[in-house]
């Protein structure tokens, strides 16, 4: 029994660890590289990284008050980009002020975005 559970300590240490390195940047930071970037890309690759950089993404509506998702036909084709566009949309808890987005939704997505 003692050996199943040190592999779970192993594995808390471990994420402590990466908490603590490259990825521990200060949230100013963070916040600063993020807004280079387009929304598309923090949604489907930013918000993966790590907790620290997942909760940066979620936890300021600051960074998705002004919303732009580029795409391309054939990205569309691939992802739910309707699916995207609310992702951000929530993501501003309400602050919203610009929406630019294309191959990004519908006029369901549209009613959405006044709704919010």
């Amino acid at each position: 029994m003692p050996s199943s559970s040190r592999p779970r300590d192993r594995r808390k240490n471990a994420s402590a660890k990466e908490e603590v390195g490259w990825v521990g940047l200060p949230l100013d930071v963070i916040l600063a590289v993020f807004h280079k970037l387009d929304h598309t890309d923090i949604l489907m690759a930013a918000d993966q990284v790590c907790g620290s950089w997942r909760r940066a993404t979620r936890d300021e509506p600051t960074l998705w008050r002004r919303i732009t998702l580029r795409g391309t036909e054939a990205l569309s084709a691939k992802i739910n980009c309707s699916g995207l566009a609310c992702a951000a949309v929530r993501r501003s808890t309400g602050l919203c002020e610009a929406f630019c987005g294309e191959y990004a939704g519908d006029d369901g997505f549209l009613m959405y975005l006044t709704e919010q």
